[in-house]
């Protein structure tokens, strides 16, 4: 109970900071209090919803959903994530966690395996999968490390092609038609910190 507390006040707090500099976020347009006050539940519901499902979740992992609620965000209105939430996921991944030399070896090439990866997507899709989403899917690598890393992308690219299945079947979107992966790759990551998968990244 009193993790599930603490996680309640530091997402709080997080919230309230991110949703106050909301002009920050990397928007074209003002953000309403109703929006701000929607994405501050998001962050304080998920904080606290992860607390209580897992006894190891550290109140660190707050600040982390509170910058990638924000991305999901502003990728699904603008598609384009910002690189002020890359360096900011990229910041707190150093500040936070507890590095050894097999953590730095393991993240680090985990986190320079997935740049490579979505780069070559991003080549050869030429331009089809943004910049944007290259940068964030190598610092997701950089926090989650090994094998959460890859999980989460994985994660991130099946729900994002299941949803373009969707939208072209149910739909009949155009194939065309961009969407947004930020959000999906944000999933994956919410799951990497999860531990659903073998590892932890305690």
């Amino acid at each position: 109970m009193n993790s599930v507390l603490l996680n309640f006040w530091v997402a709080l707090i997080c919230g309230a900071v991110i949703t106050a500099l909301a002009s920050y976020w990397g928007l074209s347009g003002a953000v309403s209090w109703k929006t701000r006050l929607s994405i501050l539940s998001v962050i304080v519901v998920l904080a606290v919803g992860s607390a209580w499902y897992d006894g190891h979740w550290l109140w660190t992992a707050d600040i982390y959903l509170g910058i990638w609620t924000v991305v999901a965000y502003v990728d699904w209105k603008e598609q384009i994530i910002p690189n002020r939430w890359v360096i900011a996921t990229v910041i707190w991944g150093l500040l936070s966690t507890p590095w050894s030399t097999k953590l730095i070896v393991q993240h680090g090439f985990t986190a320079l395996g997935l740049f490579i990866f979505y780069l070559v997507v991003y080549i050869i899709t030429r331009g089809g999968l943004g910049l944007g989403d290259v940068k964030f899917g190598a610092a997701e690598g950089l926090v989650l490390g090994w094998p959460q890393g890859l999980m989460a992308s994985v994660i991130g690219l099946w729900t994002a092609g299941i949803y373009s299945l969707i939208l072209l079947v149910v739909f009949r979107r155009s194939r065309s038609e961009a969407i947004a992966l930020g959000p999906f790759l944000v999933l994956g990551a919410f799951s990497g910190l999860l531990g659903i998968f073998a590892g932890s990244l305690r």
